[in-house]
């Protein structure tokens, strides 16, 4: 039995809801967890913690998760535990807003979004056949302490589903779309069984392989540039056989019922102007845009439908006025940048994320805030055309993202009002320098036998 510093807690209910988001949202393959417990207090002190476990296979999947308190709505702060090591499991620590006294009781909700969890089954599907998904799970609500009562509530996409996997003791009961496992008493803690569901999905998979996102600072211009390169790919089942354009063009409604991605929308800000689409092999695809009060809509169309296991690539920008984005702290030389880390497609998981920030030539001491944990932030310089000693650039690299990870991040830094000559020194430099060179070269005699100067 695991003991975690000290606290004497037990779970009276937990109730575990695994709910596919391609049901809530129309189009995901991501699994989202609720997991609600009423946790008591049996010990003699008073607890300050709830430890919150996951299977390593699961934290692998983890985009994002967090906690709150039940009752009163109000976050609670979740950190990963990188001291309590175990082989199968990674802890969580939840940090209750008040402690729990001996004899209280309290319910936290904690919400996981998973991604990779759900797999096409079988693997591949016709031009116009609705695919299968495969989720497998725990049938249990996974905690570190003893449960009292457990009930496990799985919700598909729709009701065309078939139980393949379930503990012999389970109380299967299935109403259209969910699936109820359960109640089950006095359940030990990190108690362990296999779940299998075969379900239909009528959406796409969108995902995003990778993203590099390029933004880059001018003060000079009152400038921000943007650019995203995309590696996009359909997660669905893979086409079986080959595309028929014939049966496209006679009935385009049958890739709907596949998983056929007809287009892809993406937002960006309001006052954009010079706003470019390229595909990288030219531009095969239509682009279209589409204002909105507080937003612009881009939508692309590619040339063919992005069946299960087709890929394709893209990259676009915009530049933006930088008077939206920065602020100067009043006396001093220095400036917070304000920018969204990425903007992300609707419904669309990404593995890996680049993003370079390129402040304008002077800037320095910068420091970064990001709402969330990121793999690596790395600080360089990076030169540009009429630049001396270079930009000063920050790159963030990040994985398994999702929607709600579409947060702000801060960039604190300093440029003194003298380095704003940078750049005009820079090119009065390189002028001088042409011209000088342009007036030695024209005084000299270059004829055979002659002077070397010209009289």
């Amino acid at each position: 039995m695991r003991y975690f510093s000290s606290q004497a807690l037990v779970v009276l209910v937990a109730s575990l809801i695994v709910s596919s988001v391609v049901m809530a949202q129309e189009e995901e393959e991501w699994i989202r967890e609720i997991t609600s417990a009423a946790v008591l207090n049996i010990g003699t002190e008073n607890a300050t913690e709830y430890y919150f476990p996951l299977d390593q296979v699961y934290e692998k999947r983890l985009a994002y998760i967090t906690a709150e308190n039940r009752k009163t709505k109000e976050a609670l702060e979740v950190t990963k535990d990188e001291f309590l090591y175990d082989p199968e499991f990674q802890f969580y620590k939840i940090q209750l807003s008040t402690p729990l006294a001996p004899g209280e009781k309290v319910q936290i909700t904690v919400k996981a979004t998973f991604t990779g969890l759900a797999r096409p089954y079988p693997l591949q599907a016709a031009q116009d056949e609705r695919q299968q998904f495969l989720y497998f799970g725990n049938p249990f609500a996974l905690t570190a302490y003893p449960a009292v009562k457990q009930k496990t509530t799985v919700i598909t996409p729709n009701s065309k589903l078939e139980v393949l996997a379930s503990p012999e003791e389970s109380k299967l009961v299935i109403s259209n779309n969910q699936i109820t496992l359960g109640p089950y008493n006095d359940v030990d803690g990190f108690e362990h069984g296999m779940f299998e569901v075969q379900y239909e999905l009528p959406m796409t998979v969108p995902h995003v392989n990778s993203l590099r996102r390029d933004i880059e600072v001018s003060h000079w211009g009152n400038n921000l540039a943007v650019e995203e390169h995309y590696n996009f790919v359909n997660k669905g089942a893979e086409l079986k056989g080959f595309f028929s354009r014939v049966d496209f063009q006679r009935n385009p409604m049958g890739i709907h019922n596949g998983n056929g991605i007809m287009s892809l929308q993406t937002t960006i800000p309001k006052l954009a102007r010079e706003i470019y689409y390229r595909d990288e092999i030219g531009n095969i695809s239509t682009s279209a845009l589409a204002h909105q009060p507080d937003h612009v809509i881009f939508t692309m169309v590619p040339r063919f439908p992005i069946l299960g296991g087709w890929k394709t690539t893209w990259y676009m920008g915009y530049n933006v006025l930088l008077d939206g984005y920065l602020r100067r702290t009043p006396n001093t030389d220095k400036y917070i940048l304000k920018v969204p880390v990425f903007v992300p497609m609707k419904e669309t998981s990404y593995d890996d994320i680049e993003i370079r920030v390129v402040l304008p030539e002077g800037a320095k001491n910068a420091y970064i805030h990001i709402p969330y944990d990121v793999d690596s932030v790395e600080h360089s310089t990076t030169k540009t055309y009429m630049d001396s000693a270079g930009r000063y650039t920050i790159t963030i690299k990040a994985r398994n993202l999702i929607e709600e990870h579409e947060q702000d991040m801060l960039i604190e830094y300093e440029f003194s009002d003298t380095a704003y000559l940078t750049k005009p020194l820079a090119a009065a430099i390189m002028l001088m320098i042409i011209f000088t060179t342009s007036m030695v070269f024209s005084r000299l005699n270059f004829k055979i036998g002659g002077s070397i100067l010209k009289k």
